[in-house]
C-alpha cells in the first residue's frame, strides 16, 4: 500500500541568459512518496491442533480473506498497511490436551479420555472442548506478529483496548517491528493465558461431574472470570520452573510475564478499542515523548527530583531486610504447621523448633510462636478454627493471625488479619516421606511493613512450592510472592504492586535468584495519573541510565528503554500502534530516527546544539 508524505521545497529556476532575460523563481510542491508494506504471522499455544480455518477481515475496506491452513504458526500473510484487521482461527480439532503436569481434574469411571483408568485427566490426556482464537490489531509497516488465545478473543468479543492492562505500548497479543525481540516473552505469556483458561474450564467440568449439566464444547471467555484465568496462568509459570520437563526458557522472561499476568488479572474494566485512522507521518509520539521528558530527563540521565525521591523511598522500603521479614513469616508458618498440627503425629504441647518456642493446643487449634528465625525476631499468635485436608475438596487452612517479625531496621506486623493457607495438587501437603507428592501452596494475609518513617500496607500472597529436584530431593521452598497495597509517608501515598519469583529453583538453592517486578501509581506535579512499571533489581529502581520501563501518561502507554555505555546513550521510546523513537547521544551529537514500524519518517539530529526531529518537509522540532 502506498502512503505519501508531502514536503514543500523551494526550487530556484534560472531561465534565460544575457541582458534580455530576467531571473525568475517559482515554488513547486514536491511529493515524496514512501511505500510501506506489512506482513503478519501468528502463534497459538501447543495444546490444540494448529490446522484449521483462518479468517481475516479489513475493518476499513470490509474485505474478508478465508483460507485453510496446515499450521497457523507457520503462516505469514501480506496485508494492507495502516489498517485495522480482525482475525479468527478455527482449529480443525474439537479437543485439546491437558497442559498441566499436575493433571486437569477428575474424570468419571470408563471415561474414554482417561487412558490409564485412574479416573483423572492426566498431563497430555484429551479434553473434549475447543478454544476461541481471535484478535483485533493494527497493521504497522513491516512485520507484525499476533498471538492468539482465548484472552485475545476477549478483546474482540467485548471491543477492549488491553494496552494499559498489558503494560505495553501495544496489546499483549501484538508485536510490531520494534518489539520483535520480545517474541519469547509473548509466546510464554500466550501459553500461560491459554493454560489458565483450560484449567478454569477443567475446574468447571470437574464440579459438574455426575450432574445433568452438559459441558460446553467451545469455550468463550468473559471479563468477569479474568481473575481466575490469570490465577491459573500463574500456575503455568510455576509448573515450568519447578518441573524438569518444563520449558526452562521461561527463566529469562519470568519477571515480565508474571507482572503482565498479574496486571491482566486485575483488569476490572478497560477503554474501548479505538479504530481511528492513523497517519503515517503523525507526530503524536513526539508529543508523548515531550510529556515523558517532564519526568525522565534524558539529557541529564535522571528522573525528575520528585520522582527520584519517591522511587528512592520505595527502594529503601523493599530492601533485602524487608524481603527477609516476608520470607521469615512464610517459612515459620509452614515449618511450624509441618511439625506441630493435626497432620503431624505430635500431641498438643510446648516444643522447640530451632530457636523458636512453640505452644500448640487443640480445640480450637492455636499456636503461640516466639524466638528467632534466620536472625529475625519472631512473635506469632495463630488461631485456626477450620482445618480442611482433602484431595477432592482441596486442602485449605483458614484462621486468624497476629504476628510481628523484626530486625534492626524493619518491622513487619500482622494485626488480627485473616490467614488463608491453601494447597493444590497434594493429598497430604505436609507428608515428608512421599517424594512423588508435589504441589503448590499459598499463604495469604494482610501485612504492615514499617521502615524509616514510611509504611507499606496491603495484602500479600506467598507461594510455597513442593517439588522433586533433579537430584531426587523433595524440596519445599517459598518461591515468590505477590503484594498489592500502598506506600504511605510524608512524601507520598502511592499505590504499589510487587511480584517476586525464584527463577532458578534447581540451581544453588542456598542463594535465591529472584526476579522482581514493580508497578507504581503515583501523582506527580503535572502528571496526576502517572504510572510506572519496572522489572529488574530493586536496588536499581532509581537508576535511569540502564532501565526498561513502562509508563502511562494521560492514559497513553509508552515503553522506554535506556542504555548507557561510557559516554554513549541510547534511548528507545515505543508508542501506540508500532510508532517508536530511537535517540542516540554521544556528547553534543545526536542521531537516530522517528519510525512507524520499519519505516523511518524523520531524522534525529541536533541544530545549533539543540536535539530534535528533522522532518522531510524541512521543519525541525526540538525534543526538549
Amino acid at each position: 500500500m502506498l502512503k505519501k508524505i508531502l514536503s514543500t521545497c523551494l526550487i530556484l529556476a534560472l531561465s534565460g541568459c544575457g541582458s534580455s532575460s530576467d531571473d525568475s523563481s517559482e515554488n513547486e510542491l514536491t511529493s515524496v512518496a514512501v511505500e510501506t508494506s506489512s506482513t503478519v504471522s501468528f502463534y497459538i499455544a501447543p495444546w490444540q491442533s494448529p490446522a484449521g480455518t483462518l479468517i481475516i477481515s479489513n475493518e476499513d475496506s470490509s474485505q474478508v480473506q478465508t483460507q485453510l491452513v496446515d499450521d497457523i504458526n507457520s503462516v505469514t500473510l501480506a496485508l494492507d498497511s495502516l489498517d485495522f484487521h480482525r482475525v479468527e482461527f478455527i482449529s480443525e480439532s474439537t479437543s485439546l490436551t491437558c497442559p498441566s503436569f499436575d493433571g486437569c481434574g477428575r474424570a468419571l469411571r470408563d471415561n474414554e479420555n482417561d487412558l490409564n483408568g485412574n479416573r483423572l485427566i492426566d498431563f497430555e490426556e484429551v479434553m473434549p472442548f475447543s478454544l476461541s482464537y481471535k484478535a483485533i490489531f493494527f497493521t504497522a509497516p513491516g512485520e507484525n506478529k499476533v498471538y492468539l488465545s482465548p484472552l485475545s478473543s476477549l478483546a474482540v468479543d467485548e471491543s477492549l483496548d488491553m494496552s494499559l492492562a498489558s503494560l505495553s505500548a501495544t496489546p499483549f497479543y501484538h508485536l510490531t517491528h520494534s518489539q520483535l525481540n520480545d517474541n519469547l516473552e509473548a509466546e510464554i505469556l500466550t501459553n500461560a493465558l491459554t493454560f489458565g483458561v483450560i484449567l478454569q474450564v477443567a475446574k468447571e467440568i470437574e464440579a459438574n461431574l455426575g450432574t445433568d449439566i452438559e459441558p460446553l464444547t467451545t469455550i468463550a471467555t468473559s471479563l468477569t472470570d479474568i481473575t481466575d484465568y490469570a490465577t491459573y496462568a500463574q500456575q503455568y509459570a510455576t509448573e515450568n520452573l519447578l518441573n524438569t520437563q518444563g520449558n526452562q526458557l521461561i527463566q529469562a522472561v519470568i519477571g515480565d510475564v508474571k507482572q503482565r499476568l498479574f496486571s491482566i488479572g486485575q483488569m476490572k474494566s478497560t477503554q474501548p478499542f479505538d479504530i481511528t485512522e492513523q497517519a503515517l507521518d503523525s507526530r503524536v509520539l513526539l508529543e508523548d515523548v515531550r510529556d515523558v521528558i517532564g519526568v525522565i530527563r534524558l539529557q541529564e540521565q535522571k528522573y525528575s527530583d520528585e520522582l527520584e525521591a519517591k522511587l528512592t523511598e520505595v527502594e529503601t522500603l523493599l530492601d533485602t531486610d524487608s524481603q527477609q521479614t516476608v520470607l521469615t513469616l512464610s517459612n515459620v508458618l509452614y515449618d511450624v504447621l509441618s511439625n506441630f498440627s493435626p497432620i503431624s503425629n505430635e500431641d498438643p504441647g510446648t516444643y522447640s523448633l530451632g530457636d523458636l518456642s512453640v505452644v500448640y493446643t487443640d480445640s480450637p487449634y492455636t499456636w503461640q510462636i516466639t524466638g528467632t528465625y534466620d536472625g529475625q525476631d519472631v512473635s506469632i499468635d495463630m488461631n485456626v478454627p477450620k482445618w480442611q485436608i482433602s484431595s477432592v475438596l482441596g486442602n485449605q487452612i483458614i484462621g486468624e493471625l497476629n504476628a510481628k517479625i523484626s530486625n534492626e531496621t524493619t518491622v513487619l506486623s500482622v494485626d488480627v488479619s485473616e490467614l488463608t493457607i491453601s494447597f493444590d495438587g497434594t493429598d497430604d501437603p505436609f507428608e515428608l516421606e512421599q517424594d512423588e507428592v508435589t504441589g503448590i501452596g499459598t499463604i495469604t494475609t494482610d501485612i504492615l511493613l514499617e521502615k524509616d518513617n514510611a509504611q507499606l500496607a496491603g495484602t500479600i500472597t506467598a507461594s510455597i512450592d513442593r517439588f522433586v529436584s533433579p537430584f531426587e530431593e523433595l524440596l519445599t521452598v517459598v518461591s515468590g510472592f505477590d503484594f498489592d497495597g500502598e506506600v504511605s509517608s510524608e512524601l507520598q501515598n502511592t499505590g504499589i504492586i510487587v511480584q517476586a519469583i525464584e527463577t532458578t529453583p534447581f540451581i544453588n538453592e542456598e542463594n535465591a535468584n529472584i526476579a522482581f517486578s514493580l508497578e507504581l501509581a503515583m501523582a506527580l506535579n503535572g502528571a496526576p495519573e502517572f504510572k510506572l512499571a519496572y522489572v529488574g533489581e530493586l536496588d536499581e529502581l532509581d537508576n535511569v541510565s540502564n532501565a526498561d520501563l513502562f509508563l502511562t501518561l494521560q492514559n497513553k502507554p509508552l515503553d522506554v528503554n535506556i542504555r548507557q555505555v561510557g559516554e554513549n546513550i541510547n534511548a528507545v521510546i515505543k508508542g501506540q500502534y508500532g510508532r517508536w523513537l530511537d535517540i542516540k547521544q554521544k556528547g553534543r551529537n545526536y542521531s537516530g530516527g522517528l519510525y512507524f514500524g520499519d519505516t523511518q519518517i524523520a531524522d534525529v539530529t541536533a541544530v545549533r546544539g539543540v536535539p530534535g526531529i528533522l522532518f522531510p518537509d524541512g521543519t525541525f522540532e526540538s525534543l526538549f
